[in-house]
């Protein structure tokens, strides 16, 4: 979810990437600054990726500290157009499976108590043949410290088949979805998504990215809706960075009115170790 030659010298790089990080540095500050993720979540992914920064010889650990203007999630702002923090570690096993964490501050009340989203996942890839990867994976979603009064925890099972890194189609099944709305309310429910994502490479560690995705709710909300998005990537080293115009249909607004991301612009950042 390399890199490309680029026509600059290694001294104007590390100059640009110099620049790049101070940026990087400044926006973290702004966006960390009203967020106070619970110290459990912290501390756990925190050692995950001091782990894997100790092991970094070991190329089966991999981590990730990232900050973005918005979570949004399947065309849905879980911070309600605030920022995030977000923290993930991950093992691979020469065998093909792997497991790891992710976290995030989310906004289930604009405006009120911030609550902490975990995903404990596990999965499996499989080489099909030189070009095609068929991909299974386990996600479990829990809300720490969540002041809603309904429990939001779920789990989803999904299949990813990939074309070399150009393209990606995925099918996602929630057994026990809930979900508050402006339709109603429903507990313990099944959602479908089905989604296809691309990547273009570019000139110089630019990438274009696009998605697109339709979210089956007829169980939950008796309707579904699509989402997507467009976007522009630039990695350089560890570093890489995001700008993403995404775009929701109506029911989405019907659903879930002003967390709909409907023409937002997110910027994001991630440092790889």
């Amino acid at each position: 979810m390399g890199v490309a030659d680029n026509p600059y010298t290694a001294a104007a790089m590390d100059g640009r990437n110099f620049i790049l990080l101070g940026w990087i540095q400044r926006v973290t500050r702004r966006i960390a600054m009203p967020i106070r993720l619970g110290f459990s979540m912290v501390s756990a992914l925190a050692a995950l990726v001091l782990l894997s920064s100790a092991c970094e010889a070991d190329e089966s650990w991999s981590a990730s500290l990232g900050a973005t203007s918005d979570y949004v999630y399947r065309g849905i702002s879980q911070t309600y157009g605030g920022g995030a923090v977000q923290l993930g570690a991950n093992y691979q096993n020469p065998l093909g499976w792997f497991v790891g964490a992710w976290g995030s501050n989310v906004d289930p009340y604009p405006g009120g108590a911030s609550s902490k989203e975990l995903d404990l996942y596990a999965g499996i890839n499989r080489a099909l043949d030189a070009d095609f990867t068929l991909r299974g994976i386990y996600t479990h979603y829990a809300y720490l410290q969540d002041p809603r009064p309904a429990r939001y925890d779920h789990n989803e099972f999904a299949a990813t088949i990939a074309y070399l890194d150009l393209i990606a189609a995925t099918v996602s099944y929630q057994p026990d979805s809930t979900s508050y709305s402006l339709l109603g309310f429903a507990r313990k429910r099944a959602a479908i998504a089905y989604e296809l994502t691309g990547r273009r490479p570019l000139r110089g560690g630019f990438a274009m990215t696009a998605g697109a995705g339709y979210y089956d709710l007829h169980d939950l909300f008796r309707v579904g809706y699509w989402a997507g998005d467009v976007g522009l990537s630039y990695v350089y080293r560890r570093l890489s960075l995001d700008l993403s115009r995404f775009f929701c249909d109506a029911t989405a607004a019907r659903l879930y009115e002003d967390a709909s991301a409907n023409g937002t612009w997110v910027v994001s950042a991630v440092m790889h170790f």
